[in-house]
């Protein structure tokens, strides 16, 4: 296998983790597929499956570049879309965060891989979701990598608080990082306002704006 098909950057999401989120989209034949943070993942995607629309999002210029070349050099017939957006306060509800500037999005996704933006935005990770959720349908699946930090843990409870009835954790995927799995069970897009997600948003926006 070529280096750039290989998980060797110890943040990047992993062998076992990425066969195990793998093997999950394919048991719900997912093709439209949007993943938040480039990388080794992107190009694996596009081998492993070919029929997919994938939509790889990143912040880093120099990054996505290394990407598209690793993919022109590399990569499989699956279809990718790269797209520059960079980090920028953003606000979903009543609560701000630092995360990917909004842009489009396929009209029906039937998957998303949350990897990025880094810890450092805080709760940049969160908005993602946000994001992208009016564009999902019952039955689309969430994959959170690095679940094993509190930070990330504190994400979930608060995806679960917004979408009361409307989206399900199923499981996580108890390697390296740690994956958390979640489903979109019902068609209500709208995040309901929680006090305890604004109040964590605030502490988090805070802090970020208060780092040396």
């Amino acid at each position: 296998m070529t280096d750039a098909l290989d998980f060797k950057s110890s943040w990047s999401l992993g062998e076992e983790a990425y066969q195990s989120v793998l093997e999950d989209l394919r048991s719900i034949d997912a093709t439209r597929i949007v993943e938040f943070g480039s990388g080794t993942s992107t190009l694996r995607f596009s081998r492993d499956l070919p029929n997919a629309e994938l939509l790889s999002i990143e912040s880093d210029p120099a990054y996505l570049d290394q990407t598209r070349s690793n993919l022109e050099a590399h990569g499989g017939p699956g279809q990718v879309e790269l797209s520059l957006r960079a980090v920028a306060w953003q606000r979903h509800g009543l609560s701000w965060f630092r995360s990917y500037a909004p842009g489009p999005f396929p009209d029906r996704v039937d998957a998303v891989l949350i990897d990025g933006p880094p810890i450092e935005t805080r709760r940049g990770r969160e908005a993602c979701l946000y994001q992208v959720f009016p564009y999902c349908h019952a039955g689309t699946r969430f994959y959170l990598d690095d679940y094993r930090r509190d930070a990330e843990r504190q994400i979930v409870e608060n995806w679960l608080r917004a979408y009361p009835g409307a989206l399900v954790q199923l499981a996580s995927f108890d390697v390296v990082h740690h994956v958390a799995v979640l489903e979109r069970v019902a068609e209500r897009s709208a995040p309901r306002a929680h006090w305890k997600n604004t109040a964590d948003s605030m502490v988090q926006s805070a802090k970020l704006l208060l780092r040396p």
